[in-house]
């Protein structure tokens, strides 16, 4: 559930970047248009909205120095931002995924953000609903809910339209068998006079159909129907009923943005003038004058009519009658050819927009690269004032912002309650700790703690370090908690919510194994066993685990960790993890099973540290 939670929302921020950058795009492309209109082919205009269609359909595209998205990089950063609030105390791992606003522009993070999960701690991350997770169930429920009525209703008139009888009008025939001659259209197109259309319209690709609605010839006659036919012929050799169809799922997908939906609706304008600009230059100079009465005539006398889906028909709206007009007017059969300099201006502004912004190194979603490291080496020295169960009251810039009596932030508190046992535990969450500070050996964090009696009650002002502190260099918050129990509870998350854990026999008794023995560093982490690939790294992260060191009485680095033939013992989390060594290409790896808190609560497949062994 969390898993899938997450993906929607990734896909979702993708969505609104990519949604801004083509908003961009499309007011640019409206920009040039309208101080360059008249110096610009309408081949010309209609080629640049599919740098829009290829901007919207690809999340992902090169970075260059070139691209002027260099320029509006801030922003689509700063917009990215309303998804990383500052004073939102979200987890770490989320906030720090949130914060990669610079891998959001990549296009990246929906590939990495399920493998980035937990990983290197017991957390358990709150799955109760955030404004992030309200809009993308809101965005996603709208896409799926117009694809669907689009579907629908495209399969109803298939279903129409395959129910009515082909035209058998020898005259119009023979007008559409001269047009398909004409233009040298190999496919077979079929006729069909149907009261389903109010207006001609092309249906399908694969098997073409012309849809003319029934008694058309008592609005144009028979000889001017040629016309008809052969502006429909342009949008099956152009291709533009498979267009049609991805510029309807972009406006499903996009639904939300209304310059989007503006620019697409202008694609399909341009579509038509440019299927008038192909059908003209099938016909001789004397027919321009001829053609255009035509249109006029249909879309007068079919005005109110609406287009159906998954049909291109002859005209949409009266709203650009007045432009298609002027384009015929100007028609001249030379100026339809794309020139060797529209091309090039072409390939030219494609490099320029289709293009990401350069990234900063500064902006880089690679832990190592953060802001912020703190030193996290501290001996354990005990602090018995800590020790116990504390609950989060509230959420404050600093620590005399704290009122008792009013709360201070009024949306639902992520960490609602931790656990400080007299071992230097934080129980179910990534954090341990010492006289003075909580440590957070993951993200690299020094968090300090003040506790104070205030009313008559305890409490505890816990600095939070989250992405804004690690990855933007931002001064932390504090979370404010009540002190409730001077005993830890084992059985609660940091969420505060009830567990049920998962426990391993672990009481086995030593059994040497040589191949085992000696240090092993760590090199991948996968899904499967089969998934590690020595010549290619599977985890794009950092990898939490380092090393393990394998010593001949059974003990690793720390304590509560010991080994047997076979299993790695977790005394402290109550887990017997199975490790497997095999040789690879001359060298010995061991897969290691990696039993964190989306085994020991959640009930997950365990994944697998990779880790070679190492000669020394």
């Amino acid at each position: 559930m969390y898993t899938a939670m997450n993906f929607f929302n990734q896909l979702f921020k993708i969505v609104i970047q990519t949604s801004i950058t083509a908003s961009i795009l499309i007011s640019l492309i409206l920009i040039l248009r309208k101080f360059a209109r008249n110096r610009l082919g309408i081949k010309f205009q209609y080629a640049l909205w599919f740098l829009v269609i290829l901007r919207l359909s690809i999340f992902k595209l090169p970075e260059s120095d070139f691209s002027i998205f260099n320029i509006v990089d801030k922003v689509g950063n700063n917009i990215l931002l309303l998804f990383s609030s500052t004073k939102l105390p979200f987890g770490n791992t989320l906030v720090e995924m949130s914060g990669e606003y610079n891998t959001i522009y990549n296009h990246d993070v929906i590939l990495r953000s399920i493998n980035s999960m937990d990983l290197g701690s017991n957390e358990v991350v709150n799955s109760s609903l955030s404004s992030v997770n309200i809009l993308s169930f809101i965005w996603f429920i709208g896409a799926l809910v117009i694809s669907s009525y689009i579907l629908y209703a495209y399969k109803k008139l298939s279903d129409k339209i395959n129910g009515e009888i082909i035209s058998s009008n020898d005259e119009f025939l023979s007008i559409l068998s001269y047009c398909r001659n004409k233009m040298r259209t190999k496919k077979e197109v079929l006729l069909v006079e149907t009261s389903i259309v109010k207006i001609p319209a092309l249906f399908g690709y694969f098997k073409p159909i012309i849809l003319i609605p029934k008694g058309v010839q008592e609005i144009i006659s028979a000889d001017k129907l040629r016309y008809v036919f052969l502006h429909e012929l342009s949008h099956l050799k152009r291709k533009d009923v498979f267009i049609n169809w991805i510029i309807i799922f972009l406006k499903a997908i996009y639904w939300f943005n209304p310059i989007v939906q503006y620019g697409l609706r202008k694609m399909k304008e341009d579509m038509e003038v440019c299927c008038d600009s192909l059908a003209l230059s099938y016909t001789e100079d004397e027919e321009v004058r001829e053609y255009g009465f035509t249109i006029i005539n249909i879309i007068d006398h079919f005005s109110k009519s609406v287009p159906l889906i998954g049909t291109t028909s002859i005209a949409n709206n009266k709203s650009e009658v007045r432009r298609r007009i002027i384009m015929i007017k100007l028609f001249n059969k030379k100026a339809y050819r794309f020139s060797a300099m529209a091309l090039a201006s072409l390939l030219v502004i494609s490099g320029i927009v289709l293009t990401d912004a350069k990234a900063s190194p500064n902006l880089t979603s690679n832990k190592n690269k953060a802001v912020n490291v703190d030193k996290i080496d501290y001996n354990f020295v005990n602090d018995p004032n800590i020790i116990g169960k504390w609950q989060s009251v509230d959420f404050v810039d600093n620590i005399e912002d704290f009122d008792t009596k009013s709360k201070k932030f009024k949306g639902d508190l992520f960490v609602k309650e931790l656990n400080f046992t007299e071992d230097g535990k934080v129980p179910k969450t990534v954090f341990n700790w010492t006289k003075n500070h909580i440590l957070n050996a993951a993200d690299k964090t020094d968090s300090s703690y003040e506790i104070k009696e205030l009313d008559g009650a305890t409490y505890m002002f816990f600095q939070w370090k989250s992405g804004d502190y690690t990855i933007r260099g931002m001064k932390p918050s504090y979370y404010v908690l009540k002190k409730v129990s001077s005993t830890p509870s084992f059985n609660t998350n940091m969420s505060g919510n009830e567990v049920e854990t998962r426990v391993d026999k672990i009481d086995y008794s030593f059994i040497n194994d040589p191949e085992a023995i000696g240090k092993w560093e760590s090199v991948d982490f996968v899904e499967k066993i089969d998934n590690f690939n020595p010549d290619k790294k599977s985890w794009n992260g950092d990898l939490y685990l380092t090393n393990l060191n394998f010593e001949e009485n059974g003990e690793i680095q720390d304590k509560n960790i010991t080994w047997t033939k076979d299993l790695v013992l977790n005394s402290n989390d109550k887990t017997a993890s199975r490790y497997i060594i095999k040789e690879i290409n001359g060298s010995k790896y061991m897969f290691f099973e990696w039993k964190n808190g989306d085994y020991i609560e959640r009930g997950a497949t365990p994944w697998y540290y990779v880790l070679k062994q190492v000669n020394e």
